[in-house]
């Protein structure tokens, strides 16, 4: 590992927490910014939110950069939410040196996937739904990766 890849590592382990903490107020705040209610219950419920904010996400137009960096962040943490919550995962620092996610931010450790290995970076996940000319489908997005997941976790499963 390069000293680079170590300070990158070093850095984005350090700021975990506070990445973490931030992401729960942020998420409710978005939600509810998005006329879905109640908004807190997206911390226990997000597979439930999903139709509300493809609705609500479906012809938004992004008029600035501004505009769109508000969006990605959290358009991010509601499918890292999303899948955490779908398949008993967690947030965390990917620490896999060479892995297309190294030190990024990254939703995985699924309990309830047969394998632990499958992790994705929500963020990307986003870009890739910002960057989606209108309309956009959350749900459609949502359903590809979840079919990715799966498919990941049978492929890394151990053979019996």
């Amino acid at each position: 590992m390069t000293q680079e890849e170590v300070d990158l590592l070093t850095k984005r382990k350090q700021g975990f927490d506070e990445f973490y903490e931030a992401l729960i107020p942020t998420l409710v705040e978005f939600v509810g910014a998005m006329g879905v209610q109640p908004a807190h219950e997206v911390l226990n419920n997000a597979t439930h939110f999903a139709p509300y904010l493809d609705k609500s996400l479906r012809e938004m137009a992004m008029d600035s950069e501004k505009a769109r960096g508000w969006l990605l962040l959290r358009v991010g943490q509601f499918i890292g939410e999303f899948f955490v919550q779908k398949y008993g995962g967690s947030w965390f620092v990917n620490e896999i040196e060479g892995s297309r996610y190294f030190a990024r931010y990254v939703v995985g450790r699924f309990s309830r996937l047969n394998s632990m290995a499958p992790m994705l970076d929500p963020f990307q996940i986003a870009k890739t739904f910002v960057d989606t000319p209108v309309p956009r489908r959350l749900e459609a997005l949502l359903s590809e990766v979840d079919a990715e997941l799966i498919e990941i976790a049978g492929k890394a499963a151990p053979s019996a």
